[in-house]
């Protein structure tokens, strides 16, 4: 039953796609293309609904939130003025899928008053509709009049109109987890423990005519948001509480929420290719970024293994000492990447003070004699303890490009603010950061440039661990839900591969799927810092190794031909006059059809990396070179969990390539 009467409606047409109620209690905004459209409603409490493409999604569903002295905003909010705004503006994105990014949009403000007993309070929703989705917000005024103030319950809710297939983040404190197929109302409300089950975002749901992806984007100053299950197709929103349990989010008008997200497209390709979070975040809030470089990291910390129970960490091959750190080095330099990852285990407690059995001192000097630079890591407990000024001070005096900081397992306000503190304060040192054990991406590598890449993944690391939770549906779903939010340090580039059902734990550790599926991995899965994960005795000579020479990590265009959630994927990246082409399934085998069509006119030769279709080595690469042009289709044959890499240049290949 549609919610909001039309009949009720007094419309007034205003540059073609903005529709207010002039004198009613409903309230109309439609997307750019007219396409999308969101309606709220105050006649039985300030509630929201969705249409795409002519199809109800999202039924009545609840705004508002409450607080610790018993303020309620929007169960009984009537609104008392609007305010409209249109932009369309281009801006340049350097760390992203697409250099260009289009900023288009159409913006509702209702202003609002809420009476509770003898006090009224005032506060506004910010409402925005974009080609490609819808978004929402609420902003305390100072003449809300709430002060300083202790926030305890969100009341948003996303009330679908039936019960979709949707793909749910498990529970995780960092992130690391599996989007099950679920549908809306077996998305759990409770936990083994009894407490509330705190889905991860993005919640996907393939709805009549569209596919919806529910996120957050430009979360500064608040608590993260999960969705929690109702047993219908009722999905709550929930907050992460604060750690020192003085409710969810503290803190002083003016004050603003995050962006609450509706990420809407035709085709699930279509979620894929969009820049909707970073379009919803802070602008850069950095003035240079010159120093700012994305690029490719060796990494010997994944590879080798070592048992950290030991107290030194020393002979040929251990994990992080001077030797192994120098190979990998000199090994990054062969490549032409630009970085080396200098990871665990190098300090105890003080990350401005060595162990003995890392002379850090002269891997920097080696480092810096083969035009490498080296990210350091470091615990975040020990970063709290040692501060930012000393500990990011000392490791840029020894030349470091960035840090990877590690273990902040929360998305708690309190960590939300560390986050932005860490990173300007990082900045001051022309200092990137990778975080790992880190919340999902909510647009705050826009803010902070320098935030070059973080993990919020269950990436490759888990091949090193029991339970086989890498696999091939793990890897092929995550284009479609954590991969929407933005900058994803999956480490991949694994190369002793398996088919799954040979996969076991060993040292070194194996990957599931084909080699060429790793290599694909590299353009499916964006990161402006590519860490990739093997050794060089695993990667020098070997099928497939160019592919990683001179591979781009930012992109100035993207395309998807191909997606369907948990099956296939291709997705194109163009960097300069490159287009770099990559191709995934699922459990089965598939052969796919890829047309060209988003090549420049003329000649281009097409070097391509694929599986061997007819055998059962998973680390078998055929490479081949033809001649194409945007007029030709490329058959891709994919084995079980295989995979498919190509480089498209311009310019015919020359007899004998």
């Amino acid at each position: 039953m549609n919610f909001f009467p039309r009949t009720r409606l007094l419309i007034h047409l205003l540059g073609g796609g903005l529709l207010l109620s002039a004198g009613a209690a409903d309230y109309q905004l439609r997307s750019p293309d007219g396409r999308l459209a969101i309606y709220i409603s105050d006649s039985a409490g300030l509630r929201y609904q969705v249409e795409c493409y002519g199809h109800l999604i999202l039924q009545p569903s609840q705004l508002g939130l409450e607080f610790q002295d018993g303020t309620r905003l929007g169960p009984a909010a009537r609104v008392t003025k609007t305010t409209t705004v249109r932009h369309d503006r281009t801006w340049e994105n350097p760390l992203g899928q697409r250099r260009l990014v289009r900023d288009h949009w159409r913006e509702l403000r209702l202003s609002l008053v809420e009476t509770n007993g003898l006090r009224t309070r005032q506060f506004d929703l910010m409402v925005r509709a974009y080609d490609d989705g819808v978004a929402f917000r609420y902003d305390l005024p100072e003449a809300s009049g709430l002060g300083h103030f202790v926030l305890t319950r969100e009341l948003t809710e996303f009330h679908f109109a039936e019960d979709y297939r949707c793909w749910a983040g498990e529970e995780s404190v960092c992130a690391e987890n599996h989007y099950p197929e679920l549908t809306l109302s077996t998305l759990p409300a409770m936990n083994a423990a009894g407490h509330r089950y705190e889905s991860v975002l993005p919640l996907l749901v393939a709805a009549p005519g569209c596919y919806v992806a529910v996120a957050e984007s430009d979360l500064l100053d608040w608590a993260g948001l999960f969705v929690t299950g109702t047993g219908s197709p009722v999905v709550a929103a929930t907050l992460a509480p604060r750690s020192d349990h003085n409710g969810l989010v503290v803190s002083a008008v003016p004050c603003q929420s995050p962006w609450r997200v509706l990420l809407i497209g035709r085709q699930p390709g279509d979620l894929i290719s969009s820049d909707l979070i970073v379009n919803l975040a802070t602008p850069s809030r950095l003035s240079d970024t010159s120093w700012v470089k994305p690029g490719v990291s060796a990494w010997d910390a994944w590879w080798t293994g070592v048992n950290p129970s030991l107290p030194q960490y020393t002979g040929v091959g251990a994990r992080g000492d001077t030797r192994s750190h120098e190979e990998y080095v000199d090994f990054a330099a062969e490549m032409g990447w630009p970085y080396q990852l200098v990871d665990w285990y190098w300090y105890r407690d003080d990350p401005t003070k060595w162990l003995p059995h890392v002379d850090l001192p002269a891997v920097f000097a080696h480092a810096r004699d083969k035009q490498v630079r080296l990210f350091i890591w470091m615990h975040s407990k020990d970063l709290k303890k040692v501060g930012f000024e000393k500990a990011f001070a000392t490791v840029a005096g020894w030349g470091a490009a960035g840090v990877k900081v590690d273990f902040m397992n929360s998305d708690s306000q309190e960590t939300v603010e560390w986050y932005a503190a860490a990173l300007a304060a990082a900045a001051q040192y022309h200092l990137m950061v990778d975080f790992h054990g880190a919340y999902k991406p909510t647009g705050l590598a826009r803010t902070y440039p320098n935030f070059i890449t973080q993990e919020g993944v269950l990436g490759n690391e888990y091949n090193k661990l029991p339970g086989a939770k890498c696999t091939p549906l793990h890897t092929i779903t995550l284009p479609f839900t954590r991969g929407l939010l933005g900058p994803m340090d999956f480490t991949p580039g694994g190369f002793l591969n398996r088919a799954p059902a040979d996969f076991k734990v060993t040292y070194p550790a194996e990957v599931m799927g084909s080699r060429a599926r790793q290599m694909a991995m590299t353009i499916v899965y964006l990161s402006p810092l590519l860490v990739l994960c093997d050794s060089p005795a695993n990667y020098r000579g070997q099928p497939g190794i160019e592919f990683f020479r001179g591979l781009p990590t930012v992109w100035d265009d993207t395309v998807v031909p191909e997606a369907e959630v948990g099956r296939s994927l291709v997705i194109a990246r163009r960097s300069g006059d490159r287009w770099y082409l990559a191709a995934m399934n699922g459990e089965a085998a598939a052969t796919l059809q890829v047309p060209l069509s988003f090549l420049g006119r003329g000649h281009w030769s097409l070097r391509s990396f694929a599986d061997n279709p007819g055998g059962t080595n998973y680390a078998a690469i055929v490479e081949s070179r033809k001649n194409v042009d945007r007029h030709a289709t490329v058959s891709v044959t994919l084995l079980p969990a295989g995979g498919f890499a190509a480089v498209l240049s311009r310019g015919a290949v020359k007899p004998g390539e």
